[in-house]
């Protein structure tokens, strides 16, 4: 009798230590008490892992120096991006900040625009955002489809320097992505605004990441 407490109790402290993995896309099948060690998505292991070879390659980036991520772009097309380039993008603003580095958001408006669609802090107007962000070193990368998922490169750059100093590469299976590739719809800037679709000509309007 002894011997099923003691099992019955280690099996509660492993369920009690265990995020469960998720991929977005099946049902959720894990327990009510598991959510509250919030359940994380594949990707996020994914971009942790990236974030690991980052902080290990890093040569310059201190606690104290501001970092910006931007959107990871489409290879063959720099001036593009899509969902999952803004997700990986929220993914490395988390996992670098949990690592203590001074994280610049610079989509911040520095006001609260209170709509009947909500309350806003955040943006991707343009118009909205400060023209000058005082920025030392910037995280991007890109992305390439292929078949099976999608191949990401990562690496934080010197604003001034233009100087790589770390890198990260993974690769990404499509089953992990939790939607369709077929759903990665490009987006790019028109006069303030986000567009969703296939064009190739828009007009660019920049915000300045001052060094």
């Amino acid at each position: 009798m002894k011997k099923w407490i003691v099992l019955i109790l280690a099996a509660m402290t492993v369920s009690c230590s265990y995020s469960p993995i998720y991929n977005g896309k099946e049902p959720y099948t894990g327990s009510s008490f598991l959510l509250a060690e919030t359940p994380r998505h594949t990707l996020d292991f994914f971009v942790e892992g990236l974030t690991e070879q980052l902080v290990t390659s890093n040569q310059y980036l201190s606690a104290k120096t501001p970092l910006a991520v931007t959107s990871f772009v489409d290879l063959q097309d720099m001036s593009e991006t899509n969902w999952l380039g803004n997700t990986v993008t929220e993914g490395f603003i988390y996992q670098m900040q949990q690592r203590g580095y001074t994280v610049v958001d610079y989509k911040a408006t520095g006001a609260i625009k209170v709509t009947p669609a909500g309350d806003f802090a955040i943006s991707r107007n343009w118009q909205e955002l400060a023209s000058q962000q005082p920025v030392d070193y910037v995280l991007t990368g890109t992305m390439l489809r292929q078949g099976g998922g999608v191949m990401v490169n990562a690496r934080i750059i010197g604003m001034r320097s233009r100087v790589v100093i770390a890198t990260a590469q993974g690769f990404l299976p499509s089953d992990r992505i939790g939607r369709d590739l077929d759903t990665l719809n490009k987006m790019r800037l028109q006069n303030g605004k986000i567009i969703r679709n296939e064009a190739d000509t828009f007009e660019r309007n920049n915000i300045v990441l001052k060094p």
